[in-house]
């Protein structure tokens, strides 16, 4: 009997010491554990059936899912779910990474320990160095005597230190006893610090803004951000400048939905320098796109500022306008006035498209902010009726109807009312199979009544007024393709495009009605009163005049990798001529504007050689030997792969301008990127604006550094960020 229980010796150890690498074992087949089975592998295991304790020594690696544990050696208990780990401990918790010498780990509860351990999580890219980590929850994490950075490197740029911290996923990392350090020098100390870990938005300080400023001395800016819901979120901008005084803005923002949203902002100073326009510094400012039960959309806008010079003194940092219109034009699709701009505009729309017609109800709020300026017509309310063309029975002709109702009123001065009623008839023919013939009769009916004359004591309470217009266009296109044949994917298309248009809408006494809008005085003003009248243009009286044109068109078909066509226009060019047979005009403000009978000849002009580089010219020459009266010469180069951006565009206007402009942002290297704007008028031979940046970025930290000319001021200002810790950067004025 002894000698069969030695020859089962072999067998038995076989059963104790399994040598099972490459091949699974699973763990605690008779339970079900949160997240599915548990399996372990090694180069070794060994089984005590008394304690019911797996010994596991080799490439360990014990995994769930996608969380694993690898270690040199791990004792592991059936009972107590507890793995003891020792010797490059590696634990992958779905994204996140705890590292150490040893440990323990709760399989059932997910909970353990690790001592001399390293964590990184991985969203936030924060790396927490610390003598003991333990992992108290899903989604939290304790760790005492540690250092945090975004850094990967051993000796990081900036660090955080703190005696104990505490951190919570998508939440925030809280540290007691904290010292902030750039390199090895402590630069601040905190007793209790948040640090946001969080993926999506988050509240707390946004990074500082500093700058000096020759007119307004040293700027310091320190915003905070209040993330109110997943809809909703605040922003103060506490600034504090130093020969004016303490700036309080605020912000608040929130989203309905995709298309529905809205922001308030509004800023106050109580100016303590000697020639400003008031003590009482203000500026009150808001957009929304608000949709509607049954279809209807509200579009408002609010624009109030305290003094003419207030959007130009702080025109810098967060709560400057340039900074904010270029969130705006984003979110909104429009923004506001520029600085230079001295009438403000707020304005409230209501509209819905029904199947046939467009109702639209608006108005607009002027705030002049120049005495010298003249008074504005306020629009409260205006309502509009625009119908499509609407075919009538089986005659060949489409009617379309505008119509316009407006309140006006001034402050002080002239108010009242306007019906415009605009009927329209429209006969589109096809001759000979390729000339198309448009034409258009329109019977324009307005009616004016006046509630408050003013200056205005000549007119009428009541008056109205009857206009027809008269358009007729001729055009053609003619088509040829180059490279076009059985086969063939990729070819040029010609398009040749000769086109005749005749306008005739009659002249009016303009004196016999209230001038409450441009409508009712004229449609040009001195710059272009000479070019000819083009498609697009809606001339109102005192027009005779035939213009004539000629379109050059060249398209490139291609097909992409993916098997798509693409069709690019390449070349643009068209010439554009008119003769007036009349000598005069009406102009913007209701004067006559003298033209010549022939108009000067336009050239239109539009190049893109290859996608990244677009060229365009807009040139105006008399036929009077009075030489060009207008040039427009633009350039832009945009590289969104490289994210390099360059426009340049040069506008001359006989008589009134001649001006350049140049924007570019160059990213030169990965860390290091570049931008300039500048703004010089050849006129008064002065510097409008330049305005130079840069930013240097490494991968946890960067510096933004931008430099302001400007004939009344000079400004200097940067800003160090941290990626992951602010919502808000100061950058470039261009974002390829």
């Amino acid at each position: 009997m002894s000698r069969q229980i030695w020859l089962l010796w072999p067998v038995l150890i076989l059963l104790i010491v399994v040598p099972v690498w490459g091949q699974e074992l699973e763990l605690f087949k008779t339970e079900h554990l949160a997240g599915g089975p548990w399996t372990i592998r090694a180069e070794r295991i060994t089984y005590d059936a008394d304690t019911r304790t797996y010994d596991a020594q080799g490439r360990v690696e014990i995994r769930q899912g996608n969380r694993r544990i690898t270690s040199d050696h791990i004792r592991l208990n059936e009972t107590t779910k507890i793995a003891m780990v020792e010797g490059h401990v590696v634990m992958v918790l779905e994204d996140d990474i705890l590292t150490g010498r040893a440990g323990h780990f709760n399989l059932a509860t997910q909970c353990g320990e690790m001592q001399e351990a390293r964590l990184f999580l991985k969203k936030n890219h924060f790396h927490v160095n610390s003598s003991l980590i333990r992992k108290t929850g899903d989604n939290s994490y304790h760790a005492e005597r540690c250092v945090v950075t975004t850094c990967d490197a051993d000796h990081p740029v900036w660090s955080f230190y703190a005696r104990e911290l505490d951190v919570v996923l998508e939440g925030y990392a809280t540290g007691k006893l904290s010292l902030i350090k750039v390199g090895v020098m402590p630069i601040m100390f905190l007793p209790v610090a948040v640090i946001p870990v969080k993926t999506t938005r988050q509240s707390g300080f946004l990074m500082p803004h500093y700058g000096q400023h020759r007119a307004g001395g040293t700027v310091v800016e320190m915003p905070l951000f209040w993330a109110i819901n997943n809809y909703m979120d605040a922003t103060l901008y506490p600034m504090l400048i130093s020969s004016r005084g303490y700036l309080q803005g605020g912000e608040f923002r929130y989203a309905a939905s995709q298309k529905s949203g809205g922001i308030l902002r509004l800023a106050y100073l109580r100016d303590g320098k000697e020639d400003a326009p008031t003590p009482h510094r203000y500026w009150v400012s808001g957009m929304t796109n608000q949709d509607l039960p049954g279809d209807w959309q509200v579009k408002a806008t609010i624009d109030r500022v305290s003094d003419a010079q207030y959007l130009e003194d702080f025109n810098f940092g967060y709560l400057g306008l340039n900074h904010y219109n270029d969130n705006l034009k984003a979110s909104y699709g429009r923004n506001l006035e520029q600085e230079e701009v001295k009438t403000r505009v707020s304005s409230l729309l209501l509209s819905r498209n029904f199947s046939l017609v467009n109702l639209t109800a608006f108005s607009r709020y002027y705030q002049r902010l120049l005495s010298s300026d003249p008074e504005p017509y306020h629009k409260v309310p205006s309502l509009s009726m625009n119908t499509v063309n609407i075919p009538l029975g089986n005659w060949p002709l489409l009617l379309g109807i505008d119509t316009l109702y407006t309140h006006y009123y001034q402050t002080h001065g002239l108010a009242g009312h306007r019906l415009d009623l605009h009927p329209q008839l429209h006969l589109p023919v096809r001759l000979l199979g390729a000339l198309d013939l448009r034409t258009r009769f329109g019977f324009r009916e307005t009616a004016y009544g006046i509630d408050k004359q003013g200056e205005h004591q000549h007119l009428d309470d009541y008056s109205s007024r009857q206009l027809y217009d008269l358009k007729i266009n001729l055009s053609t296109s003619l088509c040829r393709d180059y490279g076009h044949h059985a086969g063939s994917t990729s070819f040029w298309r010609h398009v040749l495009q000769p086109q005749i248009s005749y306008w005739n809408l009659p002249n009016y006494t303009i004196d016999r009605y209230p001038p409450f809008d441009p409508i009712d005085l004229g449609w040009r003003d001195q710059t272009d009163r000479n070019l000819p009248i083009l498609e697009g243009d809606e001339p109102l009286g005192g027009v005779n005049a035939i213009t004539y044109s000629l379109s050059n068109s060249f398209f490139r078909r291609s097909v992409n990798s993916q098997g798509q066509a693409q069709v690019r226009e390449i070349f643009w060019l068209r010439f554009s001529h008119g003769c007036f047979f009349n000598s005069a005009h009406y102009g913007l403000d209701g004067t006559l504007q003298p033209h010549h009978r022939f108009s000067d000849i336009l050239t239109e002009f539009e190049w893109h050689p290859w996608k990244k580089l677009g060229l365009g010219l807009d040139l105006g020459t008399s036929p009077y030997k009075e030489g060009l009266n207008r040039v427009d010469l633009r350039m832009t180069y945009h590289d969104q792969q490289r994210q390099n951006y360059l426009s340049v565009d040069y506008l001359y206007l006989k008589g009134y301008a001649q001006q350049i402009n140049t924007v570019a942002y160059l990213n030169l290297f990965r860390s290091f990127k570049t931008w300039i704007t500048h703004q010089h008028t050849f006129v008064s031979e002065d510097r409008l604006e330049t305005r130079y940046g840069v930013i240097f970025q490494r991968q946890c930290w960067g510096l933004s550094l931008n430099f302001t000319d400007r004939p009344d001021d000079k400004r200097v200002g940067f800003t160090i960020f941290i990626p992951g810790w602010g919502e808000k950067m100061m950058g470039a004025p261009v974002q390829p």
